[in-house]
């Protein structure tokens, strides 16, 4: 038996349940199929930035997600040689939330829109046709097929969708995370008692700190190919070790104990893909991937449903294939700026001279911070910190 739908998403993560659940509310046969089981473990910073805050306000899901998440009113900025710069988010506040209770506030979400969502479901095939793509999955040891209008690959970095497309591309450079959940981490390592956020800087990579409800921390490295390499057979010891390199969180280390497994996963890098190909759509990291620096990813995937959904939604009121030009201009007017600000980041984050006079700077004049931390943060744009009055101030130079 064929299933006939409007759209098939195939990834039940952020993006695939939030350009699913729009959809839907727009009053199309919209399913979900995803090869895991949910609830699922999903190696992840946990951090949302203040951009997300605004986002699940419209998506309908915030109230959800305040619920159960621990807020972050900003980031603290540790450099190489332990100095600290507390940088405030100048609208809104980030979130700290494990991304398996994540997944499922939205997967559920998505369910009550009317979205039938199959997980344990593998795409085997996908065979478009002039007006609709045919799906194949395999489900319980079983095949079974769906007829859709528009498929949606929502399915992660290395997208089966985009392979299946032939739109696939390969990340041959990148950073290796490498995180667990500890309990027992003392302090914040800030000022004062307010929820912050942590991204330890090194000369080798970074480590971001989230700090979640009930008293565990997800503390996670980023740090390149030969760093991991050379802790083959130990990276537990090379987590442990590069965590005590830190000067702002090696005392706070004496009572931290990792809780559940560590995980390692890479490598993760700038990746762009073209938005899609015939009746197929991509969305979240299937479209697009940066580094987890800025801690941006769930927003856009989320922001990134928000322009999938609306055309799509166009392509199956007019019995057409979607736009892929308006689509691609569309993601690269919204998401160009942030891929430029996090690769500026990424140039000068590694240079310990730039970062000490930055961090200097950002301590004698915080509008420079919030600046800074409002683009991060997707509240404020990139014109923000590169206007003329900002950038020379911030690097130092006037």
């Amino acid at each position: 038996m064929t299933r006939p739908v409007d759209a098939l998403v195939v990834g039940g993560g952020p993006a695939g349940s939030a350009t699913a659940a729009l959809l839907a509310r727009r009053g199309c046969r919209v399913a979900i199929v995803d090869r895991a089981v949910f609830p699922r473990p999903k190696p992840c910073g946990d951090y949302l930035n203040p951009g997300c805050d605004e986002l699940f306000d419209r998506l309908g899901v915030r109230d959800a997600v305040a619920a159960a998440a621990a807020p972050v009113c900003g980031m603290q900025l540790v450099t190489a040689d332990g100095a600290v710069v507390a940088l405030p988010f100048p609208r809104r506040n980030g979130w700290a939330v494990p991304r398996a209770w994540l997944d499922q506030v939205l997967l559920d979400h998505a369910a009550r829109t009317g979205v039938a969502i199959q997980d344990g479901s593998r795409l085997t095939a996908l065979e478009p046709e002039a007006r609709a793509v045919r799906v194949t999955v395999e489900h319980g040891g079983r095949e079974e097929r769906y007829l859709a209008r528009l498929v949606i690959g929502a399915d992660g970095l290395r997208s089966t969708v985009a392979r299946a497309a032939g739109i696939d591309a390969v990340v041959r450079q990148g950073r290796y995370t490498v995180g667990a959940y500890l309990g027992g981490l003392a302090g914040s390592g800030g000022r004062d008692a307010r929820p912050w956020g942590e991204i330890h800087l090194g000369r080798q990579g970074y480590c971001g700190v989230a700090h979640l409800p009930g008293g565990l921390a997800n503390v996670t490295l980023a740090v390149p190919r030969e760093v991991v390499r050379a802790w083959r057979g130990n990276l537990e010891g090379g987590y442990w070790a590069w965590l005590r390199g830190c000067p702002a969180l090696r005392d706070r280390l004496a009572r931290a104990e990792r809780v559940g497994p560590l995980t390692a996963v890479g490598p993760l890098g700038y990746l762009r893909r073209r938005a899609g190909r015939g009746r197929v759509l991509l969305v979240g990291d299937a479209a697009a991937h940066l580094d987890p620096m800025t801690g941006q990813g769930v927003y856009l995937a989320l922001r990134g449903a928000e322009l999938c959904a609306a055309v799509a939604a166009g392509a199956l009121e007019w019995t057409g294939a979607p736009s892929l030009r308006a689509y691609a201009f569309a993601r690269s007017r919204e998401f160009g700026p942030v891929f430029v600000g996090s690769r500026l980041l990424q140039a000068f984050a590694f240079r310990p001279a730039v970062v000490r006079r930055a961090a200097a700077q950002m301590a004698r004049y915080p509008d420079l911070g919030a600046r800074l931390i409002g683009m991060i943060g997707n509240t404020n744009g990139l014109g923000s910190v590169l206007h003329p009055a900002a950038l020379p101030r911030l690097l130092g130079w006037a």
